[in-house]
């Protein structure tokens, strides 16, 4: 059926318009019943209490937190302290004699001033020392004893006064010497005081003896040796010669004179005769006395006829 069928217009097409029609009420649930109320809980089993802790040991400095921490506080400012003096003292120790002084360096820190060098020995003045003698030798004027660098450690003249050459002698042999006076002839040869080392003689004039004075006469003092050795101390002779040379080399050293000796074989050279001089300086010649093969002596002499 339709509206046409009921006399009615036809109903409106929808324009989307319309006001919708009200919605149904809803009815309103009803009530909630109430819960039962919880049954109340049992109350918990108090827990023991737990026992005390032991109290802290306080080493007798009292009781509580402040007592137990004053020796730690104490040992650190203590180890602080110990710490500090020791890098002091150090610090002091090493600097030594170094630190510039003030006038040298005003500007600069005492902690970081550099250490001054210490002077050392210039080359000159190590160089200008003289060691122990080694050697005695011997020359026209005299002998001489030196030190491995050959710089002189004493020397004497054939005037000088003995007693200083034997008081040097006996120091650098390690021995004293015997002692005897050798007579002369009692008119023109005087009596000599004779210094005697095992291999080195020294002969020294006593004074006035056989009318002679030591200040004018021409062999106040001579010398011999017949070993290379003498103690610690050797024997340097002139020409290269020495105790045991061959004949041969002493002929090759151009002497002045070749004298035969008493003994069967024995031969004396004469080295140097002419400058044999009452000086001053007094100055003598170089004798070599051989067996006829070697040398056996070699003598510092007055050797008149040059």
């Amino acid at each position: 059926m339709s509206w046409a069928d009921l006399g009615l217009p036809d109903a409106p097409e929808p324009s989307g318009n319309e006001t919708p029609a009200p919605r149904p009420r809803k009815e309103p649930k009803p009530p909630k019943e109430p819960k039962p109320p919880r049954e109340p809980k049992e109350p918990k089993t108090p827990k023991p209490p737990k026992p005390p802790k032991p109290p802290r040991e306080s080493g007798g400095q009292g009781d509580g937190e402040g007592g137990s921490r004053t020796p730690l506080i104490l040992g650190i400012v203590a180890g602080v302290l110990l710490v500090a003096v020791v890098v002091t003292l150090g610090f002091a120790l090493t600097r030594g004699s170094s630190t510039a002084s003030p006038a040298d360096t005003p500007s600069s820190d005492a902690s970081t001033a550099a250490p001054t060098a210490q002077p050392s020995p210039s080359p000159s003045a190590s160089s200008d020392a003289v060691g122990v003698p080694v050697a005695l030798k011997f020359g026209g004027t005299g002998f001489t004893l030196v030190d491995k660098n050959a710089k002189t450690v004493f020397s004497y003249e054939w005037r000088d006064k003995a007693a200083d050459a034997v008081t040097e002698l006996t120091a650098a042999f390690g021995a004293a010497p015997t002692q005897r006076v050798e007579p002369g002839d009692g008119s023109s040869y005087p009596d000599y005081t004779v210094y005697q080392w095992e291999g080195f003689l020294l002969y020294d004039m006593v004074d006035g003896t056989g009318g002679a004075q030591r200040a004018t006469f021409t062999q106040p003092s001579y010398a011999t040796f017949s070993r290379n050795e003498v103690g610690p101390i050797s024997m340097t002779a002139e020409h290269g010669l020495k105790i045991g040379s061959p004949v041969t080399a002493v002929r090759a050293a151009g002497p002045s004179q070749e004298v035969p000796r008493g003994n069967v074989g024995s031969i004396r050279f004469i080295f140097d005769q002419s400058r044999s001089s009452a000086g001053p300086p007094v100055q003598y010649s170089m004798i070599a006395d051989t067996d006829g093969s070697t040398v056996t002596a070699v003598l510092y002499y007055f050797a008149a006829g040059g």
